[in-house]
């Protein structure tokens, strides 16, 4: 039986044991390929979602681990642990893991501790860092994804530094960084007004860089996501750090499919499954309304969200397919579907809130809706999805 994977980011290899790590971000965990024997396996975290470290592979837990990079000497893995917004670092040996950089050092369940600040270990701040590259003078590289970012960390010192970047979205070739703040980004790279403060400067903009590897002579190559383009940081530059954009010749932009495929995801340990009674209707509404305990309220720093998948997807349409929720806990949601046809709609939801004053937590739920066929060819159903989340017991 084919060995089945959850939402995969990352990979990489270690050489000399023929070993492949896996940053498995559906499952919240680092997985391993044997080369040699075939095996595939889950060799850290628990499964649950959360920034918990452990001296082994059952004690530490991941919060969508989502790049991945093997230390020089081999005996470590760097991790993105995109949202806890850390950078983590796996023990080979026993599959346990600390925190490097980022994140709530204390508070497991706390996914909130995020921001843009450089500092020393926990006194920095990454929001949604999604690549992470240890590079051959033994820096880590990270994408901070959310905060348009490349910082850089010494895993000795535990130190971070911005290396490039403004922390706001925009497209921009130039010096890295700068200790002057003087020109506004360009919104995207082809908007050609600036908008000028005082003096222009050289400084560089992204928008949401993901992927990050190394070339040679000192170059590193960055996805940058949101410009749809590749950008290479040159480190060995002589007025410093600069940023290019790579010039890609002879590519043709891929054509659009109508409809756009969308990966059906497993819902991971941590989630609560909510299923449904069926309905046959042809058509109607999917009402989410997710109701808190009245000490509790939505977290408005990071919203809540929902995402659909429809197996098979023929012949259905939900409209939209992800958003957010509102103030209340509330979303709509549109389905059609054809009078024969046999489906489930999931709405996968992820719930952030707060008491006040004293914690934030979040919650994976998934609501699951049969549709059956319809013998009448056309009729309407309200269909509520609703759930009294009660928070999780924590110490």
């Amino acid at each position: 039986m084919a060995q089945v994977l959850n939402s995969p980011w990352d990979v990489c290899v270690d050489s000399s044991s023929e070993i492949v790590y896996i940053a498995m971000a559906g499952q919240h965990q680092i997985w391993q390929h044997d080369i040699v024997d075939g095996v595939t396996r889950a060799f850290s975290g628990d499964g649950y979602e959360r920034n918990l470290n452990g001296q082994s592979s059952t004690s530490t837990s991941f919060a969508q681990p989502s790049g991945i990079s093997l230390s020089p000497d081999m005996q470590e893995l760097y991790v993105a642990d995109s949202e806890s917004s850390s950078i983590r670092a796996v023990n080979l040996k026993t599959g346990g893991a600390r925190l490097l950089a980022g994140g709530d050092p204390f508070f497991a369940d706390n996914l909130f501790q995020f921001g843009d600040r450089d500092g020393i270990g926990t006194a920095a701040q990454f929001q949604h860092p999604l690549g992470v590259l240890c590079g051959s003078d033994g820096l880590v590289y990270i994408t901070d994804s959310y905060n348009h970012k490349i910082k850089v960390l010494d895993p000795v010192t535990r130190k971070v530094s911005t290396l490039a970047g403004r922390g706001i979205a925009g497209f921009k070739d130039g010096v890295a960084q700068s200790a002057e703040l003087m020109e506004q980004c360009p919104r995207n790279k082809d908007q050609t007004t600036h908008h000028w403060l005082f003096n222009a400067d050289q400084n560089s903009c992204l928008s949401e860089p993901a992927g990050i590897t190394e070339g040679g002579k000192g170059k590193l190559f960055v996805a940058d996501t949101n410009n749809n383009v590749i950008r290479f940081i040159d480190l060995k530059a002589k007025l410093g750090p600069v940023i290019r954009t790579l010039e890609l010749k002879g590519v043709q932009a891929p054509a659009q499919p109508k409809t756009p495929k969308r990966l059906r995801k497993r819902p991971s340990i941590d989630t609560q499954i909510i299923r449904i009674e069926p309905t046959s209707a042809t058509r109607g509404d999917l009402r989410l309304e997710i109701s808190l305990p009245s000490e509790y309220h939505f977290t408005k720093e990071a919203p809540s969200k929902f995402e659909a998948d429809i197996e098979p997807t023929d012949g259905v349409l939900v409209e939209p397919m992800d958003g957010t929720l509102n103030s209340e806990g509330s979303a709509l949601l549109h389905f059609t579907k054809s009078a024969q046809i046999s489906a489930t709609v999931r709405v996968n939801c992820k719930i952030y809130y707060c008491k006040e004053d004293e914690v934030c937590l979040y919650q994976n739920l998934a609501f699951e809706v049969p549709l059956s066929p319809d013998s009448l060819s056309s009729s309407t159903a309200d269909v509520p999805l609703s759930y009294n989340l009660q928070p999780k017991g924590r110490v």
